[in-house]
């Protein structure tokens, strides 16, 4: 049949707008696929330059994340470090106050002071564990702050008149408190202030009233410090995960899988339905006609993961002062010398705190007496006030390198006279030296007595053979 040139014009015309009409639609639907593409590229250079700039050795790295996350740690509620951190903290605690605080007397005068100064210390429990915790909440917060006020004396509440200086502790956690300094000295701090709180209400401390101290930080901004273990939080928290993958990789590989090699699926299907029901045991004994063994993976990898441990606890005893051996590695130690060089190193690691905390307990005493003398002795002359200046403290500190000093050196010195026996007694850590002093006093005096009544006595035994004859 012949079809008009007409029709045929049409039905070409509209072929061919169709055709465009689906070529269009495809070009359309390619340049949105393009303009995906592009977009997902983009999100992820982006992305990538994202995960980039976050890739970091240290996950905390303003002081505010760093204490509140060293806080959780310590106290058992974070993901990650928890006994690493509780550990650390604990041990440098210990390591630095030792056994405790020791006042005496700069000179022969100040027995009133130091009477006066141990009676505050035990007042305060200061000289038990008091001075344990405040050496730990130091360790979290890298900083400390003490404030001081004159109360009753709540060991005779019946007596109205006596008052005693109380020492309390002041969290930067809890109060988020500030330290206003001088316009021209960073280490003038003469108040320390925070805002009320839904458990605190807004208070200023003048400078008699607190004292304050950093452990860490730059001197210039005196309310941020950097607490030690601050400087390896990610390192704690990686080795937490490399021991928990370890864990892991036991867990999935260190039992045995029974394995049965099998000619065709048909011999498959048939070992598989023979052992599903069984409940196999070692001990139990097989018999086919396939081989049948356990399968021994290859777990080589896992070394990697036992030298990346050791290689963060290496860092993080580096970092801290705590010797590996106190962190649970004691298969690192090779030898009982380096055991003792790693004492040596965690006595290095806390000297600046203990120096730091020394400094403290003098400005304590100080200010405690001068607000006492204030109270208590205000009208007396100076001179019968108490005199700070008489005391001192020191923190006792026993390693095996001052033993062998006092053992090599000043030992011999002090028995070829070249040492006074005072001298001596007062490198001995922990030995009250005055109270040392009076007893051999005592003792010499009783020995000269002693010796005296001897030879009187032998004098009445045995006369003189003149007067015998």
């Amino acid at each position: 049949m012949n079809i008009p040139k007409t029709i045929r014009d049409m039905a070409n015309v509209q072929f061919m707008r169709y055709r465009l009409a689906s070529q269009k639609g495809r070009v359309t639907r390619l340049d949105g696929q393009v303009r995906k593409l592009q977009h997902l590229v983009k999100d992820s250079i982006l992305s990538l330059l994202d995960s980039t700039q976050a890739y970091s050795g240290n996950a905390y790295q303003s002081y505010d994340a760093a204490v509140a996350e060293i806080n959780r740690k310590y106290t058992g509620t974070a993901d990650w470090g928890v006994a690493q951190t509780g550990s650390i903290i604990d041990l440098r605690a210990a390591f630095i106050i030792g056994d405790g605080l020791k006042v005496s007397k700069k000179g022969e005068d100040g027995d009133t002071e130091l009477e006066w100064a141990e009676r505050f210390l035990q007042y305060n429990d200061l000289d038990r564990e008091v001075a344990q915790e405040f050496a730990k909440e130091a360790e979290i917060e890298g900083k400390i702050a003490l404030k001081l006020a004159l109360e009753p004396d709540k060991e005779n509440p019946e007596d109205k008149e006596k008052f005693m200086v109380s020492v309390r502790f002041i969290s930067w956690l809890d109060k988020k408190y500030k330290v206003i300094t001088a316009p021209q000295d960073y280490l003038d701090y003469q108040q320390l202030k925070w805002d009320a709180t839904g458990k605190h209400k807004k208070e200023t401390l003048e400078a008699k009233e607190f004292v304050y101290k950093k452990f860490g930080g730059r001197i210039i901004n005196p309310d941020e410090a950097a607490p030690k273990i601050m400087k390896c939080l990610t390192q704690i928290e990686d080795l937490d995960k490399a021991e928990r993958d370890w864990r892991q990789i036991n867990h999935i590989f260190a039992g045995p899988i029974l394995y049965g090699k099998c000619v065709d699926d048909k011999e498959v299907k048939a070992f598989l339905k023979a052992i599903e029901d069984k409940n196999f045991k070692i001990r139990k004994i097989l018999g086919g006609t396939f081989e049948l063994s356990f399968l021994e993976l290859d777990i080589k990898g896992v070394e990697s993961i036992e030298k990346e441990i050791v290689a963060l606890v290496k860092a993080i005893s580096g970092t801290t002062g705590i010797p590996v051996h106190f962190l649970g590695y004691v298969e690192l130690m090779s030898n009982r010398a380096t055991a003792e060089n790693l004492m040596e190193m965690i006595n290095a690691a806390t000297t600046k705190e203990r120096q730091t905390w020394i400094g403290a307990y003098e400005e304590v005493i100080r200010k405690a007496m001068v607000m006492w003398n204030e109270k208590v002795n205000q009208g007396m002359s100076d001179g019968a006030k108490l005199d700070p200046n008489k005391i001192k403290v020191d923190i006792p500190v026993i390693t095996k390198e001052h033993y062998d000093r006092l053992e090599k050196i000043f030992l011999p010195a002090t028995i070829a006279g070249k040492l006074s026996d005072e001298t001596f007694l007062t490198m001995i850590p922990g030995l009250d030296v005055d109270a040392e002093l009076k007893r051999k006093e005592v003792k010499e005096q009783s020995d000269i007595e002693r010796i005296k009544t001897e030879n009187e006595n032998l004098k009445k035994e045995q006369p003189f053979m003149g007067e015998e004859e």
